[in-house]
């Protein structure tokens, strides 16, 4: 075994842990072989019996790790002479791809949802306030398919009026990247106002945040979360990715890939290979060509 970690530390530079691991996983698969196996000379069949004994008690991703350290070690033994076939070559457990994302709102469906939704008869007073703000909020998940992450990180600064632009910043947890998207005609106006007026009395009625540079203001007790569930019920959508996921869809029929990527924020274009099958046999082509 000591020859074996001194080939994998000379041809693979591993730290001392990852060594200590290795020979850890190689023992393992010895001690899980019968008496009569002798796990050098051992084969392809009896190896997959050990990995499907393996799979019932750990992850694929350690099954998979452990199988690379397998593959290493019969590689070692070729090398040695010590075996002249390798019974397990570039073998690995291939995780189950994400289903397709399936079921999205039309165009007429999202203006629908926006429509009933002003037309929610809310309380008076500062009720009347979070009505006009749970507007804007919707309005930037149908129109721009801002993600929570998104509008939880916007700035009163992103907003750009005069262009009609919002820039909407990177949402880190979600990996999604800073874009420049239109805001709609509708869009602007209200958000006139609710950045002069709205905003500014929301600050004011507030008993724990007196300042910030947030467009929503929420608090420690109020987060944006408990906002975006407020909506969520009252348009009785289980989840609030679907709007996000069918204004992407919508955009796929409208651009070409690259400039969908960019509306979504997807760091990658595979990122798009989730959403509608029959875009995706359509694009097939295209796809190809720029992930390749």
């Amino acid at each position: 075994m000591k020859e074996f970690l001194n080939y994998l530390k000379s041809n693979y530079h591993y730290a001392e842990n990852t060594l200590i691991e290795k020979e850890k996983q190689v023992l393992l698969w010895k001690n899980l072989c019968s008496g009569k196996q002798n796990f050098d000379k051992i084969s392809t069949a009896e190896l997959l019996k050990i990995v499907a004994l393996q799979q019932k008690k750990y992850t694929l991703i350690t099954v998979n790790n452990q199988l690379k350290t397998i593959e290493q070690y019969f590689e070692y033994l070729q090398l040695q002479g010590k075996r002249k076939d390798h019974p397990l070559k570039n073998f690995r457990i291939k995780t189950a791809k994400k289903p397709l994302l399936t079921g999205f709102l039309t165009e007429e469906e999202l203006q629908d949802i926006e429509k009933e939704f002003r037309e929610i008869k809310h309380k008076k007073g500062q009720f009347k306030l979070f009505e006009k703000r749970n507007r804007i909020i919707l309005g930037l998940l149908i129109y721009q398919g801002l993600s929570s992450g998104c509008l939880r990180e916007l700035k009163v600064k992103d907003i750009d009026l005069q262009k009609g632009i919002i820039k909407v910043p990177q949402a880190t947890e979600s990996r999604l990247k800073e874009r420049n998207l239109p805001l709609e005609a509708s869009q602007i106006l209200e958000l006139y106002q609710y950045i002069n007026e709205i905003r500014t009395e929301l600050l004011q009625i507030s008993k724990t945040v007196k300042a910030t540079d947030k467009l929503f203001i929420v608090s420690e007790k109020t987060k944006l979360s408990s906002i975006t569930s407020q909506i969520r019920k009252q348009i009785n959508i289980e989840n609030l990715q679907l709007i996000r996921n069918s204004r992407i869809n919508l955009w796929l029929k409208q651009y070409n890939l690259r400039e969908v990527q960019y509306k979504a924020g997807f760091r990658y274009l595979r990122s798009l290979e989730y959403f509608n099958q029959t875009e995706l046999e359509n694009l097939k082509q295209e796809i190809e060509k720029y992930i390749s």
